[in-house]
């Protein structure tokens, strides 16, 4: 059980605000193009995101917050990929295992945590971004799979992200139905939401939630996908991330923390983000 109390990853990851970045994460994923291919052959993506979200994500934060059962949830989420497979247009086989298909996947939610950081303003040094790298770097090697992809250091993390970001990402089919999703999502009815309530509450809010999340993307992401941004979009999403700034870390943890982290908390205990920070920070001084 490589996490628990006083590690960066249990006292930090289970914080609500990831989902702001939720879509942008996303669509980052399905850009990626064997991951791309194989949400739009084996996925009801469309049809229902959020249910999937809501699926998914929980089960991936078990393998930090599960305690002893954590190894088994890592094993129960990889298995959950092994049929999905397929050819690409190319003729070329994917196969959502395949080491570094997945570990995309897996480093889109590692960006998402420094993110956060970011956002909240918890200013972690690069000491502890290090340290907290290292820690995501256990969290792959709880799927039992192939070590050979993975970067080293956090600063060997940044050059692959980077890379990826401006080399390997592209607009699949699959990117294109959700970047459509953003853009127009009244047209898109979901099942967990009466019709006609859905055409309002998708008209008011869909485009200022649509500005949130392609303001989280990278900016030569944001024009590779063709979304309109200029200097109101930009100034909009500035404001609003500065409010959140604000305003996130003086709610309540019922507010702030999924149930998973808050279960685990109480289950387990935790000695909290900062002194967690500390721990690592007097370590490397030592």
């Amino acid at each position: 059980m490589p996490f628990g109390p006083g590690s960066l990853l249990y006292e930090s990851y289970g914080d609500r605000a990831g989902f702001l970045f939720a879509p942008a994460t996303g669509l980052m994923q399905l850009m990626y193009p064997a991951l791309g291919k194989g949400v739009e052959e084996h996925s009801a993506f469309y049809e229902e995101p959020f249910e999937r979200l809501v699926r998914s994500v929980p089960q991936i934060l078990g393998m930090i917050f599960d305690g002893d059962t954590a190894d088994e949830q890592a094993h129960r989420v990889r298995d959950f990929h092994r049929d999905i497979k397929g050819v690409m247009p190319s003729g070329e086989r994917y196969h959502a295992l395949d080491p570094a298909t997945f570990f995309w996947a897996h480093a889109t939610f590692v960006d998402v945590a420094f993110r956060v950081d970011d956002l909240v303003a918890r200013r972690m040094s690069r000491t502890v971004r290090e340290a907290y790298y290292a820690e995501t770097v256990d969290w792959w090697r709880m799927y039992g799979m192939t070590m050979r992809v993975v970067p080293r250091s956090y600063g060997d993390f940044l050059e692959y992200w980077d890379h990826h970001v401006e080399n390997v990402l592209e607009v699949t089919p699959a990117a294109q139905g959700l970047i459509d999703f953003l853009n127009q999502p009244w047209r898109m009815e979901q099942p967990w939401l009466p019709a006609p309530l859905w055409k309002v509450g998708s008209r008011l809010g869909g485009l200022p939630a649509r500005d949130v999340a392609v303001g989280c993307l990278p900016a030569v992401l944001r024009e590779r996908c063709g979304f309109a941004w200029g200097p109101v979009q930009a100034a909009g999403h500035a404001a609003f991330m500065t409010s959140v700034r604000l305003t996130w870390p003086r709610l309540p943890e019922a507010v702030r923390l999924l149930p998973r982290a808050r279960a685990a908390y109480r289950q387990q205990g935790r000695t909290g983000f900062e002194a967690a920070i500390a721990r690592v920070s007097d370590t490397r001084v030592a």
